[in-house]
């Protein structure tokens, strides 16, 4: 749970294009990665003045302190199932959250993966989120295998944060750990109507952002499908396939060779390959100043 220079990034993208940080709650409380890595994100985008700030400010190593100075919030709430950070508010959220004040921020920076009972968590998410409000992930998605309960799909964002369930202006990063300055903006698989299968070389996070628009339906009530699958289902009923016989020549070259075939296959998949169905972006161009609110 921890707030890094892609983090930032995220954040400041989200800022940019109009949230509201006034109010702020983070899932988990998150503790700042390098002083150095958050001085240089803000001298890179001409605010030498907050650098020195945070160099100055970073206090405990919270992000509290952060979040006060360059987003201007003027409330920053932490939700934790354990005081032992000193979480403002003790909750567990594989529990439905009841009575709770409303955010015009829910930043999630490396804590859903934590929670078993995720469905129960993004409702969570949700209901804390008000009206018009930002909610941001930064979550594991391939090599991070033992880090938690869970790596995440895009395709879990985009259907959880679609249109119809209330949604607007979703957009999701593939971000290889360590890659600060470029992002693979990934395209909803709903919209391509096929599957975005992607692989990777070293560990890979999910950057989400949406701002809710809407009353979205609790998924423990209503779960959402995946979207391929719900194309088909609306489709003509499929014949059944035959299977594929091979002679024993034929699958003795297909044993010899389904090594190299498998590698090529997720060498086209990796998420740093050229592909139509993500897009490379310089995180400079995305939000490429941090300018005073108001």
């Amino acid at each position: 749970m921890s707030l890094n220079a892609s983090g930032l990034g995220l954040m400041t993208l989200a800022r940019a294009n109009g949230a509201d940080f006034s109010r702020v709650v983070t899932i988990g409380r998150q503790t700042l990665v390098g002083g150095g890595e958050m001085e240089l994100f803000f001298r890179q985008r001409g605010r030498d003045d907050i650098a020195e700030r945070i160099m100055a400010e970073v206090g405990d190593g919270y992000c509290e302190s952060l979040l006060r100075t360059a987003f201007e919030a003027q409330t920053v709430h932490s939700i934790d199932a354990s005081d032992y950070e000193n979480a403002s508010i003790v909750h567990d959220m594989n529990t439905p959250i009841g009575a709770h004040e409303a955010y015009s921020v829910v930043l999630d920076l490396g804590t859903l993966e934590h929670i078993f009972n995720v469905p129960v968590a993004l409702d969570n998410v949700a209901a804390l989120c008000a009206p018009g409000g930002t909610i941001m992930h930064m979550l594991p998605s391939n090599n991070c295998s033992g880090h938690g309960f869970y790596q995440f799909s895009p395709e879990l964002f985009f259907q959880v944060y679609s249109e119809t369930r209330g949604y607007s202006g979703t957009r999701v990063f593939a971000v290889p750990m360590g890659s600060q300055n470029i992002w693979y903006e990934v395209r909803a698989p709903h919209m391509l109507k096929a599957r975005v299968n992607i692989t990777s070389r070293e560990e890979l996070y999910l950057m989400v952002i949406t701002r809710k628009t809407g009353a979205p339906l609790p998924l423990v009530q209503h779960p959402v499908q995946q979207s391929d699958y719900t194309v088909l289902w609306s489709a003509d009923k499929a014949a059944p396939k035959a299977p594929r016989r091979r002679n024993a020549f034929q699958h003795w070259i297909w044993s010899r060779t389904n090594s190299m075939r498998h590698r090529a296959k997720m060498g086209r998949r990796d998420a740093t390959s050229p592909r139509a169905d993500m897009v490379r972006r310089s995180v400079l161009e995305l939000a490429p100043r941090f300018d005073v609110s108001g």
